[in-house]
């Protein structure tokens, strides 16, 4: 196993849903990379933990349940005239649009998910040798059939 560091991660962003939840359907996209990026949060997806307490025996099993919504963020220096984070602002303005996420990391995999832009955050009050940042939360929308996140691994 290769361990390499997130340096060289990039987040492109488009405003078009890929015809189908796939790595064809979301690479056939026109994307625009997100400016000024500085993390990309941990996208944990996992399915609910359903409890079952059997009242003959006293003890409780775990079951697996329905997949959750995933949400994670990222964040950015703040730059208000990158193309990327003006896509992002937009769809957190709708309450219906969606955006379609692709992450590249160092080693050159790739993560293709179909999100709402849930929140935008920036941050005030920036010191002066601070720089000006901004979060997005982004919620993932699992699709009918088929994996919430798309992993193509590299070649």
């Amino acid at each position: 196993m290769t361990q390499y560091t997130g340096s060289g991660t990039c987040v492109s962003v488009s405003a078009s849903s890929p015809a189908t939840h796939n790595a064809a359907g979301f690479a056939a996209l026109t994307y625009t990379q997100l400016g000024e990026l500085e993390t990309v949060g941990e996208i944990n997806i996992r399915h609910a933990s359903v409890n079952f307490a059997n009242l003959c025996t006293g003890k409780t099993t775990v079951i697996k349940g329905a997949e959750e919504a995933v949400e994670f963020d990222i964040g950015v220096a703040l730059d208000r005239k990158d193309a990327g984070q003006a896509l992002m602002t937009t769809a957190r303005k709708s309450l219906t649009a969606k955006v379609s996420i692709k992450i590249v990391d160092s080693a050159g995999d790739t993560v293709y998910l179909e999100c709402y832009v849930m929140s935008e955050r920036i941050a005030g009050g920036a010191g002066v040798n601070d720089v000006r940042m901004g979060n997005y939360t982004l919620g993932a929308i699992a699709p009918s059939s088929g994996d919430t996140a798309v992993v193509v691994l590299a070649t």
